[in-house]
């Protein structure tokens, strides 16, 4: 059958995660130490997983996650796999919010819809979430189509991979914030026609833990771990 495989892998930790920012769609933000360790560890961890293709989104926080893996590629491997900039899975156009913090943000009237209501939500100046879900699902089923029977790599945010996933698991759009993804977590989901149905999601290598601010709007910074 004509099943394309799709991971999503979330940037991994950023200055903004660190810092408490939303970043939305400005650049200039890159991974934090943190974040550098973890794209080191997806690159060892994939290093002999090929994908057909790999779509990132055009912030440098997803180049960057990226990169150790591709760096590996082409060092160790014959295949060239071909890498496409989509825009259909850049971050979120949070407007006039870009660049705040998360904690003046929470205090806005604006923030308890987000959590509530978010299909209808339009940031100001910026993107709707019911635009978004538009074009992450737009973005899918063309990889779909280009891909029969390929396994995608797509580098992307937080919530591009929450709609994805509710979108597959026919969720309520006001319901995806219910999906937790972190930084560096790798989720699934296979397509078969229209048919999605999800493989995994906020997969990552080290054990799983409990805390963490993870429904934060634009994904959190991931838990912490305590140590014994």
């Amino acid at each position: 059958s004509d099943m394309t495989v799709i991971l999503f892998l979330r940037h991994a930790h950023s200055e903004a995660n660190g810092a408490g920012i939303l970043a939305g769609q400005i650049s200039g933000i890159h991974l934090s130490n943190i974040g550098r360790k973890q794209a080191k560890t997806f690159a060892r961890n994939y290093a002999d997983m090929y994908f057909s293709e790999i779509h990132i989104s055009p912030l440098e926080r997803c180049r960057e996650t990226i990169s150790p893996y591709l760096d590996h590629v082409k060092k160790n491997s014959k295949k060239r796999i071909s890498v496409i900039e989509n825009r259909n899975f850049i971050e979120m156009d949070y407007g006039s919010w870009s660049g705040m913090k998360l904690r003046k943000l929470a205090l806005l009237p604006l923030w308890r819809r987000i959590q509530r209501n978010p299909s209808t939500v339009t940031f100001p100046g910026g993107e709707s979430f019911i635009a978004l879900n538009k074009r992450v699902h737009k973005g899918l089923l063309a990889i779909a189509r280009k891909n029969p029977r390929g396994q995608v790599l797509v580098v992307t945010h937080a919530d591009v991979i929450k709609l994805a996933l509710a979108n597959a698991l026919k969720m309520e759009l006001n319901d995806f914030q219910k999906i937790a993804i972190d930084p560096a977590s790798v989720s699934a989901i296979e397509i078969d026609g229209n048919a999605f149905r999800v493989l995994t999601m906020n997969s990552k290598p080290e054990p799983f833990i409990v805390g963490g601010n993870r429904f934060l709007l634009g994904g959190g910074a991931g838990a912490k771990a305590r140590k014994v």
